[in-house]
């Protein structure tokens, strides 16, 4: 019966150990870099759409997609797999389907190879990570980015900043972004 309890209370000790270190909060840095990857995956429904090799090519409608050519996304579940790494449930559910970018056929993920660029009047971006205490399972990232004067030009100054807020939430699989935009 002793050992019976000790090996309960050990599994309980363990579980507890767990649950706090799956909620602990992150810091800023790795707030910032959590953002990073974000932002790679965000890029894929805006400025970088995944690689596409040109093997295969399918029609519909106005719109040609190309059979997507990177590692472990070969699916649209890949590819919400890949989103719901750094994204909540729900955002990547209504990031993936407001896309037209993707879609599957014979159970290949396609790609439509249209990103629409980046913004050449968008400096360099700055972090600042806001914590409430009484919201402790909620941050708030706040990405700086300088707008430039007249890049094509010449003209380097900086004239303004834009501003957004990201909100990075505790979820049961770990901090996730509940909202996410492209800053450039």
């Amino acid at each position: 019966m002793k050992k019976l309890f000790m090996t309960l209370l050990t599994g309980l000790f363990m579980l507890a150990m767990t649950t706090t270190a799956l909620a602990a909060t992150p810091t800023d840095q790795e707030v910032i870099a959590a953002y990073q990857n974000a932002n790679k995956v965000f890029e894929w429904f805006s400025c970088k759409p995944l690689p596409t090799n040109g093997r295969m090519k399918k029609e519909t409608g106005y719109m040609i997609y190309y059979n997507v050519d990177y590692p472990n996304v070969r699916t649209m579940g890949d590819l919400h797999r890949e989103c719901e790494k750094v994204f909540t449930y729900t955002f990547s559910n209504q990031l993936i389907s407001s896309s037209r970018l993707y879609k599957e056929f014979d159970g290949g993920l396609f790609v439509a190879p249209a990103g629409r660029g980046y913004n050449v009047f968008a400096g360099k971006d700055s972090f600042k990570v806001v914590r409430d205490a009484a919201t402790p399972d909620k941050l708030t990232l706040q990405v700086s980015t300088e707008k430039l004067e007249n890049p094509p030009a010449g003209k380097m100054a900086v004239v303004g900043y834009n501003t957004h807020n990201f909100s990075y939430i505790s979820t049961p699989i770990g901090w996730r972004f509940a909202n996410f935009q492209a800053v450039r």
